[in-house]
């Protein structure tokens, strides 16, 4: 079993990685939240230009035509600096969705999806939500938080008709029966945006119905839990990074703060912890890859590892910054408010370690 990368990935990775250490900075950041923008649109159109949002997508609607292998490395980088754009519900989660709930209006959504003209939001199927499905596939009802949804150009998310059948839904966002706002206050991460839906006859597209969507949204929990760990993976190994630099450049009592042994383990345990995720993150990678049977296991493995390794990173990273590291002037906040944010995100780590003791039954 070959768990690592190809060449061509790593060329790919390395290259999102400096183009996006050249990109997207703390200043940019820090603009970013002052400016109270939707979300980077500048990096956005960036990412574009080279292709990012189409890099999952088939040949045939215009994509790259790479695969997830692909998607984990730029998820992990992505992460690394903590990128305010809609990568993950665009690229990650709708790409997919559509590409298996196939289509005239799914091939049109990955179209504009490769071409960049289009940004989606992707409602969790766990979420609860008053939506109804109306006569003539009308949407009623209210949907939050979602992700990107107050400023997306499309919705997908997952409703029951009238006599209980499960339903996938495309609704155009740009229409007269839905109406959105930005939950700025009730979200922790401000780099994050995330918003809330009113709907009243919202046209919509049934894209997919029955059995099938209930397969698609269980293999779609699944394939976001593995590239969550490589974003949270990328976020980890960053904080750490910043906590060890900052142990270089401290000094007390005539000494660098990283000579004392304090720090030294601190700084130890958190990358023990990110190799050890890194290995949970390749072995979900893996399976998803092979549509291995042991998917449900890697997934839950590398959301436990994930979820674990950043809090602790982030967390040490504050500590090891000492008073400032808990202040707005320092730039620990950024990784502990993405931490905090992506441990809840298609479920908690209980619900994770629940899932995987039943894996191993």
């Amino acid at each position: 079993m070959n768990f690592d990368f190809s060449d061509d990935q790593k060329m790919l990775a390395d290259h999102a990685r400096q183009f996006l250490g050249e990109t997207c900075t703390f200043d940019r950041l820090r603009e970013f939240v002052a400016s109270g923008e939707d979300y980077d649109r500048a990096l956005w159109q960036q990412m574009v230009e080279l292709g990012w949002p189409g890099l999952s997508v088939p040949e045939a609607a215009g994509g790259l035509g790479l695969g997830v292998l692909e998607l984990c490395l730029l998820s992990e980088e992505i992460g690394r600096v903590l990128a305010p754009v809609p990568f993950f519900s665009t690229v990650c989660q709708a790409v997919p969705l559509l590409e298996q709930a196939g289509g005239e209006v799914a091939d049109s959504l990955l179209a504009r999806i490769a071409a960049g003209t289009c940004t989606v939001a992707v409602a969790n199927p766990d979420q609860g939500h008053s939506l109804e499905l109306g006569g003539n596939s009308c949407l009623d009802g209210a949907l939050a938080p979602v992700a990107w949804l107050h400023c997306a150009d499309v919705l997908l998310v997952t409703a029951s008709e009238t006599d209980g059948t499960a339903v996938l839904l495309s609704v155009e966002l740009d229409q007269p029966g839905v109406q959105r706002e930005r939950l700025a206050a009730q979200v922790l991460d401000s780099v994050s945006a995330w918003g809330a839906a009113h709907f009243d006859k919202a046209l919509t597209t049934v894209l997919a119905r029955g059995e099938l969507v209930v397969a698609l949204n269980h293999k779609l929990r699944l394939r976001s839990a593995v590239l969550l760990a490589f974003e949270q993976l990328g976020g980890a190994d960053s904080a750490c990074t910043m906590a060890r630099d900052y142990s270089l450049e401290r000094y007390t009592f005539g000494r660098q703060i990283g000579g004392y042994q304090a720090i030294k383990h601190k700084l130890a345990d958190v990358r023990v912890a990110i190799e050890l995720a890194r290995s949970n993150a390749y072995y979900g990678a893996w399976a998803l890859y092979t549509d291995s049977p042991e998917l449900p296991r890697a997934a839950a493995l590398a959301r436990i590892s994930g979820t674990e390794t950043f809090t602790l990173a982030a967390e040490e990273n504050l500590q090891v910054h000492g008073g400032i590291g808990y202040t707005w002037e320092a730039n620990c906040h950024f990784y502990y408010q993405r931490a905090r944010l992506l441990a809840v995100a298609v479920g908690g780590p209980d619900q994770w370690a629940a899932e995987l003791l039943e894996s191993i039954r």
